[in-house]
């Protein structure tokens, strides 16, 4: 009784004693129950209010009161059939048409009660189930609107970062570029002013410091700076030559451009991995670059000056 206590019931019956009897008897269960006894009159009361079930009395001369089940459908309630002369087809066809019960007349109020609850408990589930697959559907929907907006995002971060990657690599190239004519204007500027010095009689004196010049010159034109503990412990020759190997020129090549015997330039290495106590199994090269500041754009070529 709880489970329908709240749902409003009409009665469509042109007996006004049978009206009576169904409103009273479903009265007693506290159930709302509106009787009328013109379908069009009933029609319009369900239409313009919230109903859950339509008793429909059907009788031999009203048959065709079974076609106002379709044009209920969309009003979702259930409809039971009453009638007095009930025949199979006339089950048969309203049950095609969408009743959900028929009732045969006489009937006790408990086979009533019975129909009554159970169309109502099945029209209570599925309005739930249409409930469930309505918020299903949002939910659907917002998960799909959710992807649409994330997708779009992953585009956006996407093009943001092919924009950073690009805007990074030309950064690093016009860095490169400027330290490049940086030390170009170095070495334009200065080495012409060493080499007028050498020149100099008056600066025979310097020359070991000159010399030390002319490295640090060449050694910061040429890409990368040695550190200034490896450095304090050569000679400046030694520092020549450690300068061109840590830029990767070979023995040969270096006793070329230092005018030099390549004897004389195996054994300044051999006196360079000595003072450094380089062990044998380690690279000169890669130990004067784990020595060495950060990366410049390098400048190959000859040595800035050679004695």
């Amino acid at each position: 009784m709880t489970a329908i206590k709240y749902s409003k019931i009409v009665i469509l019956d042109d007996d006004q004693k049978g009206r009576e009897f169904l409103s009273e008897i479903i009265g007693g269960w506290g159930i709302s129950a509106e009787g009328f006894a013109r379908h069009q009159t009933a029609i319009e009361y369900i239409l313009e209010n919230d109903c859950d079930l339509l008793l429909l009395n059907i009788s031999p001369s009203n048959v065709s009161d079974l076609e106002l089940i379709p044009q209920l459908e969309e009003k979702d309630l259930k409809v039971v059939i009453t009638t007095a002369s009930a025949d199979k087809y006339m089950a048969i066809r309203a049950l095609k048409l969408g009743a959900f019960d028929l009732l045969e007349k006489p009937f006790g109020s408990e086979l009533l009660h019975h129909s009554i609850c159970r169309a109502l408990a099945v029209l209570e589930t599925q309005r739930r189930s249409k409930e469930l697959m309505h918020e299903l559907e949002q939910s659907r929907m917002e998960l799909l609107d959710r992807q649409r907006r994330l997708e779009k995002l992953n585009a956006q971060l996407f093009e943001t970062n092919k924009a950073l990657s690009v805007l990074a690599r030309n950064i690093e190239r016009e860095r490169e570029e400027m330290e490049s004519q940086i030390a170009l204007r170095l070495r334009n500027l200065l080495m012409p002013i060493v080499t007028k010095l050498r020149s100099d009689k008056d600066f025979t004196k310097y020359e070991t410091q000159l010399d030390m010049l002319t490295w640090h010159l060449e050694d910061l034109t040429s890409g990368v700076s040695i550190d200034p503990n490896v450095a304090k412990n050569l000679s400046s020759a030694e520092m020549r030559i450690a300068s061109l190997v840590k830029n990767g020129v070979s023995t040969e090549e270096i006793a070329r451009q230092l005018h030099i015997s390549g004897n004389t330039v195996r054994s300044h290495r051999r006196s360079i991995r000595k003072k450094l106590k380089i062990n044998g199994q380690y690279s000169l090269r890669n130990f004067l670059d784990s020595r060495s500041g950060p990366p410049r754009a390098v400048q190959s070529g000859k040595p800035l000056y050679v004695q």
